[in-house]
């Protein structure tokens, strides 16, 4: 739209419009990104009100983090516009964003734990002086008045190293209005802060709003964001499905949209369950971060639960909830702090991954790139690890086996002895569940099952675990993603700040009824329905 278009669109809006349009400091405009095999936005609009809270709401994959990289100057979009206070402007690199006033605070901290707080705020931009020398003193002083005015006095000299975590998120916003942002995002800020730490990021939030300083806030905590939003958008699918200030929304306005999906999209056929006596028997276990100044702060917190054979469990939590420690403890890769865990009434004494595949249990980790798949191997080479001998290998059998497998699974490659990179995200999955049946496994755990795939793919891999489900494996899957806990499991155990909130079985599986335990401010009592005993 030209000047004069936009022009005579407020005159048609009146000035109620004309006011709204001020109100906007920076604004995304028909934004579209495209990675190979997907589109992660499709003509995207997404406004940004001054001196306001703007809360980003979607479920994984919906193209919240896309959109932030291109806001913070980290990608650029293929298709739309960037306009700051109404100006466009085109982002070649985070710096450029910063030159422009807009920061961002990554999920994952970058502060640097063998820097003191000032070596830390400066990092990459110190002051100089005579152009050569750094001037220490100055640092230091502004150092204390960006630390000031997010109400944390702190030693600048301290070694970062030795901060909690709430304390080094704080250094990393001390870092940013030294920079005098005008602009700052803030991705999943309170995900590993306690109860007290996030109440005094709030307090933080509320100052800088007062300062003029405007918030871009992503979260899946809808409590919080119900509580520090002025404005809401919502993303589903790469599209915004939903924009209204803070008094038009409800935490049933959110779920809608973020939804978005009938009854009966949802798969409703459960799998057979083989067995009555569990196949998985895990109790009270504990899983702390010993050695660190957060281990008050356990990871899983006296968890309790079963799979049988012929069953999917699904565990449903938010980021932080503790659903990947979970599973790693139970395939062997992390040590549990307290609990037992039995198979088949076996007590286990898993000290290693190698350990748990000896026992029957494998498992799909979330990161399949740097945890899964071999990147310099073949597909064929990818599926038959996990069934390798150090000094002997039949090749023969190896061979036909890894065929048979990538048959069944229907993993879509012309010849298997290409480079397994060379297949799309749901057929690198398919061959890390291949790699597993290899060996023919008791129990299958599952990280986030789908991240990063296709919905074709994704329904293909549904169909594979109900198929194996259904031939009399036990599967134990996590997942941050609602539609997929619900289109998967015969029953969910919902994961919040490491202990199970609520036991579900399908009939309850409800958006709000999953949201609702996910959340922080969800009871300690797990809340358990009929047919979903935890036994």
């Amino acid at each position: 739209m030209d000047g004069c278009s936009r022009a005579r669109a407020e005159i048609a809006g009146g000035p109620q419009l004309s006011l709204m349009r001020n109100d906007i400091i920076l604004e995304a405009r028909a934004v579209t990104r495209r990675y190979p095999g997907t589109i992660a936005l499709k003509a995207v609009d997404f406004s940004v009100y001054r001196n306001q809270v703007n809360v980003l709401i979607g479920e994984n994959g919906a193209g919240k983090s896309t959109l932030m990289r291109i806001l913070a100057g980290v990608e650029a979009p293929d298709e739309g516009e960037l306009l700051l206070e109404g100006a466009p402007i085109a982002l070649a690199s985070p710096r450029e964003a910063v030159q422009h006033g807009i920061s961002i605070v990554h999920q994952e901290l970058s502060v640097f734990s063998n820097l003191d707080l000032a070596d830390n705020i400066f990092a990459g931009r110190e002051e100089v002086r005579v152009g050569v020398v750094v001037d220490r003193k100055r640092e230091e002083e502004r150092s204390l008045d960006a630390l000031r005015r997010l109400r944390k006095p702190m030693n600048v000299r301290h070694q970062a190293g030795h901060l909690s975590l709430g304390s080094r998120q704080l250094v990393e916003l001390a870092r940013t209005l030294d920079q005098r942002t005008k602009i700052l995002i803030l991705d999943e800020p309170t995900s590993a802060l306690s109860n007290a730490e996030a109440q005094a990021l709030f307090n933080v939030i509320d100052d800088l709003k007062r300062s003029g300083v405007t918030i871009i806030y992503i979260s899946h905590r809808l409590n919080e964001l119900l509580h520090l939003g002025d404005r809401f958008t919502v993303l589903r699918s790469g599209r915004v499905v939903g924009e209204a200030p803070r008094s038009d929304v409800t935490r049933q306005w959110i779920v809608e949209r973020m939804s978005g999906r009938d009854a009966a999209d949802r798969v409703t056929e459960p799998s057979v369950v083989v067995e009555e006596l569990p196949l998985l028997r895990v109790e009270r276990l504990t899983i702390a971060t010993s050695g660190d100044e957060q281990a008050e702060r356990a990871m899983v917190r006296d968890v309790s639960l079963s799979v049988r054979a012929g069953e999917i469990l699904g565990i449903y939590g938010l980021l932080g909830a503790g659903r990947t420690e979970l599973l790693e403890c139970i395939a062997g890769l992390t040590a549990r702090t307290s609990g037992a865990i039995f198979l088949r009434d076996v007590l286990l004494q898993l000290k290693s991954a190698a350990d748990g595949v000896k026992a029957g249990i494998h498992l799909v980790p979330e990161d399949r790139q740097r945890d899964g798949l071999i990147p310099h191997l073949t597909i064929r080479e990818n599926i038959a690890l996990a069934a390798a001998r150090a000094f002997f290998i039949e090749r023969k059998k190896e061979t036909a086996a890894t065929r048979r497998l990538a048959k069944e699974l229907s993993v879509a490659a012309p010849d298997l002895e290409l480079p397994v990179t060379a297949l799309s995200g749901g057929n690198q999955q398919k061959v890390l569940i291949a790699r597993c049946l290899m060996c023919s496994p008791s129990l299958l755990l599952l990280d986030e099952p789908t991240r990063g795939v296709d919905v074709g793919a994704k329904a293909d891999i549904y169909g594979i675990l109900r198929k194996l489900a259904k031939q009399g494996l036990g599967i134990l899957f996590a997942s941050s993603e609602i539609e997929e806990t619900q289109a998967l499991a015969d029953r969910v155990l919902v994961l919040c700040q490491g202990r199970i909130t609520a036991n579900l079985d399908r009939t309850h599986m409800t958006d709000e009824a999953l949201f609702a335990a996910a959340s922080p401010s969800a009871p300690t009592t797990p809340r358990t329905y009929p047919g979903a005993a935890l036994a």
